[in-house]
Formats: C-alpha cells, sequence, structure tokens
C-alpha cells in the first residue's frame, strides 16, 4: 500500500506544469533546441526542411548515433526534437537518460497522436499533431523551433496534407526538471 500526504500530493501536482514549462521557460531565457532527423526517411526531410525554414538548428541523424547524441547534448540544449525510426529515438533517449534528459512525448506517424509514452502536461503536443493532421511534421517542426507558440497548427493547416508511413516516430526530450 502506498500512502500518501496533503504534503506530497501538492508537491506531485506543482511539479508537473513545472516540468512541461521548464523548456519554454529556458528557450525564452537563451537556450536553444536542436532538431535531430533522419534523413533517408521523406519524414525526416521534410523535418529538417520544416525546421530549417523556422530558423532552428538541424541535425540529420547519420553515422555513429552515440557519438551523435552525446556531440548534441554536449550543449545541453533546453529541448530536442527528431523524427526518426522507432529504434534511432530509442538508442538517442537511452544517451540522453544518461545525461539527464527525459522523454516527454512521442507521436507515431500514422495516429499523428501522442501515444501513452506522453508525460502529463504534453498532452497539448498531441493535440497540435491531430489538428495538424497529415502535416504533423511541420507543426512539431514548428512547436520544437518556438516551443509555447502554437503556431505550428494554423501553418501547417495551409499545406496540403501528406501520408505518413508507419515506421515513422517524432519524439520530444526536454531536460529533466
Amino acid at each position: 500500500m502506498i500512502r500518501a500526504s496533503r504534503r506530497g500530493v501538492l508537491a506531485g501536482a506543482l511539479a508537473v506544469p513545472t516540468v512541461a514549462g521548464l523548456a519554454h521557460w529556458r528557450w525564452r531565457h537563451g537556450e536553444a533546441s536542436v532538431l535531430l532527423h533522419d534523413p533517408a526517411l521523406e519524414a525526416g526531410r521534410r523535418f529538417a526542411e520544416a525546421g530549417a525554414t523556422r530558423g532552428g538548428e538541424v541535425v540529420a541523424i547519420e553515422g555513429d548515433r552515440i557519438r551523435l547524441a552525446r556531440k548534441v547534448l554536449e550543449r545541453k540544449p533546453a529541448l530536442i526534437a527528431g523524427v526518426s525510426r522507432h529504434a534511432d529515438a530509442l538508442m538517442i533517449e537511452e544517451v540522453a537518460r544518461e545525461a539527464g534528459y527525459v522523454p516527454v512525448a512521442a507521436l507515431h506517424g500514422r495516429g499523428r497522436a501522442c501515444t501513452d509514452e506522453c508525460q502529463p502536461g504534453w498532452a497539448a503536443l498531441g493535440r497540435l499533431a491531430q489538428a495538424a493532421e497529415g502535416n504533423w511534421i511541420e507543426a512539431l517542426a514548428d512547436y520544437a523551433v518556438r516551443p509555447g507558440e502554437l503556431a505550428g497548427a494554423s501553418i501547417a493547416s495551409a499545406l496540403p496534407a501528406r501520408a505518413d508511413p508507419g515506421l515513422v516516430v517524432g519524439w520530444l526530450l526536454v531536460q529533466r526538471g
């Protein structure tokens, strides 16, 4: 049996919005986000193009994934977003966990929705992806470049809808609060 005190419940309730808002706060105070993409995937190339168009730092997932992840993590970005195959997302996530990052959202290509992997406080990202429909990749790039702004849904909805294969996953990592 787990005992919960009023103080413990309040601390937990206060921690959720704090963790969800941390990346946005850090981004507003000069820390950048990094967008990782698999250039072998059409969805990855779309993510890179959308991120670069919006002024984001875009890095291709090529070569040794572990070395690439460590190199990106050395700069301690406030937020790391990616569009890749599931295996690459898991490998990069594992290295990021060692550096103090936690996964907060995962969006699967066919469903364009936040999966059960989305943490409390990050469900809005799933709703944003659903509203953008086939352009969820562009909406994710817009969010990653400008966290906290919901322009992604309106920008992406102006584009023609595109289908994505089921092997594509969009993901988001932030530093542990």
